[in-house]
C-alpha cells in the first residue's frame, strides 16, 4: 500500500471512531431522533391511591422541554432513603402500581434521559395499613 492509501485508511478509521463516540454520547433519543440538551425536570403532582395492600402512584409528566426515557421511583423507610426498593417506569408512564406489606414508606421520583437525571421530587408519605 502506498502513502496515500495509508492516509486514506487512517482518515476512515478516525471517522468511524468519531461517529461511534457521537452515537455513544447521544444515547437514547427522543422520537424523531432529537438529542437531549439537558436532564429532564422532575415529575410534578406526585400522589397515590391505595386498594388494600396495593399502592398506585400518579404523577404529571415532566415538561416536554427535554425528553424523558425513564422514571426512577425510590421507596425508603425514612425520608430521602431508598432502602425499600428502586423501581423503573417507562418515560411515557404517569402511574406505577406495586403491592407492599403494611407500613409507612417515603417515596420520591426522578426523571432520566441520555443527558442525566433530574433532581428528586419531594418525598411522598405512603401508608399501607
Amino acid at each position: 500500500m502506498n502513502k496515500n492509501g495509508v492516509i486514506a485508511v487512517v482518515v476512515v478509521v478516525a471517522a468511524v471512531i468519531l461517529v461511534g463516540l457521537w452515537a455513544m454520547r447521544s444515547g437514547e433519543q427522543a422520537p424523531g431522533g432529537v438529542d437531549c440538551n439537558a436532564p429532564p425536570a422532575a415529575p410534578t403532582g406526585v400522589s397515590y391511591t391505595k386498594a388494600g395492600d396495593v399502592a398506585t402512584l400518579h404523577w404529571t409528566a415532566s415538561p416536554e422541554k427535554e425528553y424523558v426515557t425513564t422514571y426512577v421511583i425510590e421507596a425508603g423507610s425514612q425520608p430521602g432513603a431508598n432502602n425499600q426498593g428502586t423501581f423503573v417506569a417507562p418515560g411515557s408512564a404517569t402511574t406505577f402500581q406495586r403491592q407492599a406489606p403494611p407500613g409507612t414508606y417515603y417515596v420520591h421520583m426522578f426523571a432520566r434521559n441520555a443527558c442525566g437525571t433530574s433532581a428528586p421530587t419531594p418525598d411522598l408519605t405512603v401508608v399501607i395499613p
